[in-house]
């Protein structure tokens, strides 16, 4: 069969075709290099190009995997899901992204990786005990800065944030804040420090 053959004799087509190969390429090339965001742009590209592209909607979910592991994101995320979702919903759920991420289904450089992170967080995820704290962590609110209430007088009341070049008066205070376990108190320190020129 000549090469020809291959490809659809209008060049329009043809050229399409080929810029959606050369887009999928690159996006494995910027994978490599750990450009995750890119290469997920990459591969679009190359679907918009040419939609019907072998294997780019694959792609472009394993892509998406490393770039949630990367980003240290929680092993919601990693499965696809932006919150806190029950057993049988993460089950389908792993089972399809097992199905297209599995490296004897999917030829990216990213499926390897991917499949593994699915993985994981799905065997993380599966155990309920494991499941229960990790939801329960998750749920915990975060410190937050503003629920922080000022009990103490300033250190310097009429003291500014910045110095000024007429009264020389400075002050300068910083916040000091440890993140502890879930369940246990959040400390936060604040110290000022005041000149009088």
């Amino acid at each position: 069969m000549a090469s020809s053959d291959l490809l659809p004799q209008d060049p329009l087509v043809n050229l399409t075709k080929l810029a959606a190969l050369k887009a999928r390429d690159t996006a494995e090339e910027l994978f490599k290099l750990q450009y995750f965001e890119m290469a997920i742009m990459q591969a679009m590209v190359a679907k918009e190009f040419d939609p019907d592209l072998q294997g780019v909607d694959h792609l472009i979910l394993a892509y998406q995997i490393h770039k949630a592991v990367a980003e240290k994101k929680d092993r919601y995320h990693v499965l696809g899901f932006q919150q806190v979702t029950d057993y049988v919903t993460l089950k389908k759920q792993y089972k399809e992204l097992a199905r297209f991420v599995h490296p004897d289904k999917n030829s990216s450089v990213a499926a390897e990786g991917a499949f593994k992170h699915v993985k994981a967080a799905w065997d993380f995820l599966s155990d309920p005990a494991k499941k229960k704290a990790y939801d329960k962590s998750l749920r915990t609110p975060q410190f937050q800065g503003s629920n922080v209430k000022n009990t103490r007088k300033r250190a310097c009341p009429k003291g500014k944030t910045a110095t000024t070049a007429g009264d020389g008066l400075f002050k300068k205070t910083i916040k000091i804040m440890r993140t502890t376990a879930a369940g246990q108190n959040t400390c936060c320190m604040r110290i000022s420090v005041c000149r009088i020129a």
